[in-house]
């Protein structure tokens, strides 16, 4: 049985009332400082507030996040040191006092569980370089938690390769396709969380063999290897192993797969912003309409 999700996100935030339990959103931000190659080449002491159309990478995350209606948390996991070059972003956002910032700690997991202190209902996590995300994603990430504990999103070598051609993320080969990983993960509530445990240590847990082998055990992970295995169907293996049940959310916007880690994501991104906003059209008086 195929239990992914299917979606079409585009690029700008947008959607009707939310009628399910609020979300708080968790923004992944931290890294040591003065480390980072690409906030080095602005100038940052964090990737987090690299500029992207003007503004830090970080603030179109928690922009679009703001100003969903279903969202009525957001915190963002960081360094104290990046406390201060965060206060001016988070000024500047709409539904002002929503979002808290929480010291990141020594690994992945522990300041995921940090951030979600304090909250009982289902959580969003993605991270500051994520800055293209949209409301739809948003929206197919709650859908997905109306099946399952724990939602996983993934976007087709295709839907990326024609967003980014000039990029080379990592893709997972399953038996009917490949993927690249979103860093877009949602979760029931703070319990299912048992279910990052498998992450602790950091780095990409399905690229990581040994970590595939320690929490699914060998034969999965011989399945993955020689790709005889569907993505959900390995999604379903791990759900046995974890107790929960995980699901993929297929992500049709391959824009949702770019992480702004380097120079020419950095320029992918900004590509795709411009185009974007000069497709926006705003009624003006007469009848006629302008483009912003």
């Amino acid at each position: 049985m195929d239990t992914s999700t299917r979606s079409r996100a585009g690029p700008f935030p947008v959607g009707d009332r939310h009628s399910g339990s609020p979300l708080r959103v968790i923004v992944l931000a931290g890294g040591k400082a003065g480390t980072d190659p690409l906030a080095q080449a602005f100038g940052m002491s964090h990737r987090c507030l690299v500029p992207l159309g003007g503004r830090p990478l970080v603030a179109h995350v928690l922009q679009t996040a703001a100003i969903h209606p279903a969202v009525e948390s957001l915190a963002v996991s960081v360094e104290r040191e990046a406390f201060d070059g965060l206060f001016d972003v988070l000024s500047q956002l709409p539904g002002r006092g929503i979002v808290k910032l929480v010291e990141a700690r020594e690994n992945l997991v522990d300041s995921v569980l940090a951030a979600a202190h304090d909250w009982d209902g289902p959580l969003l996590i993605t991270t500051a370089d994520h800055a293209l995300l949209s409301a739809a994603s948003i929206d197919a990430m709650i859908a997905a938690l109306e099946k399952a504990q724990v939602a996983v999103a993934m976007a087709p070598r295709e839907a990326v390769l024609a967003t980014n051609p000039g990029g080379a993320p990592s893709f997972h080969e399953f038996a009917e396709a490949a993927y690249a990983a979103c860093n877009l993960y949602a979760v029931t509530d703070p319990e299912a969380l048992r279910a990052a445990e498998v992450f602790r240590g950091g780095g990409r847990f399905a690229g990581n063999a040994w970590r595939v082998l320690r929490a699914f055990g060998l034969a999965d992970l011989i399945l993955l290897r020689f790709r005889a295995i569907t993505l959900a169907g390995a999604m379903q293996r791990v759900s046995r192993r974890l107790g929960l049940r995980i699901v993929p959310v297929i992500l049709d916007d391959g824009s949702q797969a770019i992480d702004v880690d380097d120079a020419q994501t950095h320029a992918a991104a900004e590509g795709l912003l411009r185009t974007a906003a000069a497709d926006i059209v705003v009624p003006a008086h007469a009848g006629a309409a302008s483009r912003l």
